[in-house]
C-alpha cells in the first residue's frame, strides 16, 4: 500500500514545505493547475492592455471608463487564481528567520500547525467570500452597468477554494513527514 495521499501518485513533493504537490502527471489536479496558470496569465495580460488603453484614451482626451472596470475585474481574478499557482509551486513569500534555527522535527510539526491555520483561514474566506458575492449582486460597475460586481467578488471564494484544495493535498504529506520525524 502506498503512503502517498490519494491522487498524489507520481508527484514531485519538492522541498520540506511540500512544494509542487501534484504537478507531475496528467490527472485532474495537474490539468486544473495548467488552466489556473493560463487564466492568471491571461488576466494579467488583459489588465495590462486595459490600463494602457485607459491611459492612452485619457491622454488623447477621450477617456474610456469601462477599461478601468475591466482592469479591476482582471486584477481580482489574477490575484486569487495566481495565489493558488504560487502556492502549488511553493513560491509564496515566507519569513523563516526563526524557524530555520529550530530542529527538523520541530520545524515539521510547526509546518503542520501552520498549514492547519491556513486551512481554517481559507475556509473562512470561502464562506465570507460567498456571502460578499451574494451581497454585491445588485452593485454594478460605473462604466459597465450590465456587469455585476459579484463577478469580481467571486474571485475571493473561488481562489480561496482552489488554495484550500491545494493545501488539503499538502497536509497529509506534511503530517506523515512530521510523524516520521523527517524534515
Amino acid at each position: 500500500m502506498s503512503s502517498e495521499p490519494a491522487g498524489a501518485e507520481g508527484t514531485d513533493l519538492g522541498g520540506p514545505w511540500g512544494e509542487d504537490v501534484g504537478e507531475v502527471g496528467s490527472g485532474f489536479y495537474y490539468q486544473l493547475g495548467k488552466w489556473e496558470l493560463r487564466i492568471a496569465q491571461a488576466s494579467v495580460i488583459a489588465m495590462t492592455i486595459l490600463v494602457l488603453v485607459s491611459a492612452v484614451s485619457r491622454t488623447v482626451g477621450r477617456p474610456l471608463s469601462w477599461t478601468v472596470d475591466l482592469a479591476t475585474f482582471s486584477f481580482a481574478w489574477a490575484t486569487f487564481i495566481g495565489a493558488d499557482v504560487a502556492l502549488r509551486k511553493g513560491k509564496m513569500v515566507t519569513i523563516d528567520l526563526v524557524v530555520e534555527r529550530l530542529g527538523a522535527r520541530t520545524r515539521a510539526w510547526l509546518q503542520v500547525l501552520n498549514t492547519v491555520l491556513i486551512v481554517i483561514f481559507l475556509a473562512a474566506m470561502v464562506v465570507l467570500g460567498v456571502w460578499l458575492s451574494y451581497t454585491t449582486q445588485q452593485r454594478t460597475f460605473n462604466g459597465l452597468p450590465w456587469l455585476s460586481y459579484t463577478w469580481v467578488t467571486l474571485s475571493v471564494p473561488v481562489g480561496c477554494a482552489l488554495m484550500l484544495y491545494t493545501t488539503a493535498r499538502k497536509l497529509p504529506v506534511q503530517w506523515r513527514t512530521a510523524k516520521e520525524g523527517q524534515a
